[in-house]
């Protein structure tokens, strides 16, 4: 019985097994043990790729900075000349973002002039902590009033209070700051005599940033393919990741210029490294104008309906970008030059297909909402051709004349099949299947909800073919500028 008196209900059913909490904490202690696992591997491999890339350079420091020590010891005479080492050893350490010319000289300054003052205020002031403070906060002020440098204040601030604290050098008043710029001396003549190869890891940037560059275009093709909110928004925070891989690309080549300056052969290389930056200059300006393209891609996936033809034409643009940019991609990392040359030609080949039927109106674009898609593709298809090799007039003369916009006589998007949720329906119906549904309905429905303007506006067989007249006529003047491009890259006039 019940408390309220009523008979109560038996109802048998099977019970629910529930997991033990000694198998509960099983399953977490496995899944953690593969994270762990899978974070060791991931370190590891890291750890051997940097051992590497860096095996050369650290054949140099321990050169320099034996070499700056053994010199000041047997030649100069000198005792316990441990500044020549770490001179040496800072200024060929691990940069980027920065040139070697600029740290050799901040640190050769920073310690000849730390030293200075540390010599005349210990002959003012006398040898102490206090001292020592004293000449230090002087020193680092100094330093900021000179330069910028952090190597330097830094030198300069160390070396006075060492000068302070340290027992009085026997070699002589400024034989420490000698030693400072032998260090430096013998880390440029590293750099000059045996240098690393300096667009060895621009190339390895170039292929790592390009890769996802062209993969974020064609995740944005399928997403516009399929009509997937949910892929375009991937395909959203993909191009957003995208610059700190630019970031690496943009440090490292200042880094690779000023090695390639002071090492013997960089005159071979200045060329190709010219290049690189003047091309990732345009990557940038194309990476910018991605993350907004794709940010419109997106909300117009989740809140209107475009047709299938514009939905087709669009992918196939986006796709054909993220070809052009796979091959651009191989022009700034291949070791070849024909092959670097060859990659960016076919390029400026695909782009140049691309932009010669880049045109609402030729795409099948019937609404606002995809015009606004295919306007913001032609400056990002002009920054690419500039990114191949070509000037901002060249490149925007590969671009079809726009016609009429199509604004005025476009449907308002309330008229345009839409997806208008429950506000109480938390669980979204997924993207796909709601397409198939308008898709089918845009042939009966949606046709009769539009403004008659509208359906005059559909493309006949006339249009059609001035459509396709316009594209070849452009993809024929776009040939011909492309060969002679082409030729003045052959001739080297450019």
């Amino acid at each position: 019985m019940s408390s309220t008196g009523s008979p109560s209900k038996l109802t048998l059913s099977r019970p629910v097994r529930q997991p033990s909490p000694a198998k509960l904490v099983g399953m977490g202690y496995g899944q953690n043990v593969k994270k762990l696992q899978s974070g060791a591997r991931t370190r590891v491999h890291d750890g051997v790729r940097r051992m590497q890339d860096g095996f050369f350079q650290s054949l140099q420091i321990v050169v320099s900075g034996i070499g700056a020590y053994l010199f000041a010891e047997k030649v100069l005479g000198h005792t316990e000349p441990i500044f020549a080492a770490t001179a040496a050893i800072v200024s060929l350490g691990y940069i980027t973002g920065a040139t070697h010319a600029r740290r050799i000289l901040e640190v050769s300054f920073g310690v000849t002039l730390g030293i200075l003052m540390g010599d005349l205020m210990m002959l003012a002031l006398g040898r102490g902590i206090w001292q020592a403070g004293l000449v230090m906060f002087l020193s680092i002020m100094l330093a900021r009033f000179l330069d910028n440098g952090i190597l330097f204040t830094i030198q300069m601030g160390l070396q006075s209070a060492l000068v302070v604290l340290l027992p009085p050098n026997t070699d002589g008043v400024f034989s420490r700051s000698l030693d400072g710029i032998i260090g430096g001396v013998f880390a440029f003549l590293l750099m000059f005599l045996f240098p690393k190869d300096p667009r060895r890891t621009p190339r390895e940037n170039a292929s790592t940033l390009m890769g996802a560059f062209a993969k974020v275009f064609s995740d944005a093709a399928l997403a516009m393919e399929h009509y997937d909110g949910k892929e375009a928004w991937h395909s959203l925070s993909s191009a957003r990741r995208l610059q700190p891989l630019y970031n690496v690309c943009e440090r490292d080549i200042i880094t690779s210029k000023g090695m390639a300056k002071l090492a013997w052969t960089g005159r071979n290389h200045m060329q190709e490294l010219d290049r690189y930056q003047q091309t990732l200059t345009k990557i940038d300006y194309a990476i910018r104008n991605t993350r907004v393209l794709n940010r419109r891609m997106a909300s117009t996936i989740n809140n209107v309906h475009i047709s299938s033809e514009a939905a087709q034409s669009l992918a196939d643009a986006l796709r054909t970008i993220s070809t052009a940019i796979d091959a651009l991609g191989r022009g700034m990392s291949q070791p070849e030059a024909d092959v670097r040359r060859a990659s960016r030609v076919e390029a400026r080949r695909e782009l140049s297909l691309l932009a010669s039927r880049l045109e609402p109106h030729i795409m099948g674009v019937r609404s606002l909402e995809a015009e606004a898609l295919v306007l913001m593709l032609r400056p990002l298809v002009v920054d690419l051709l500039e990114a191949s090799g070509l000037t901002h007039d060249e490149a925007a003369s590969m671009l079809v004349p726009l016609d009429d916009s199509i604004t005025e006589h476009a449907p308002k998007t309330s008229a345009i099949p839409t997806h208008q949720p429950d506000q109480s329906d938390k669980h979204r119906a997924d993207t796909r299947q709601l397409t198939a549904v308008l898709r089918a309905k845009d042939k009966s429905t949606a046709t009769s909800k539009l403004p008659q303007q509208q359906m005059s506006e559909a493309p006949t067989a006339t249009s059609r073919a001035a459509y396709a007249e316009r594209v070849e006529k452009q993809r024929q003047l776009n040939t011909a500028q492309l060969t002679i491009i082409e030729e003045e890259f052959s001739s080297k006039k450019r």
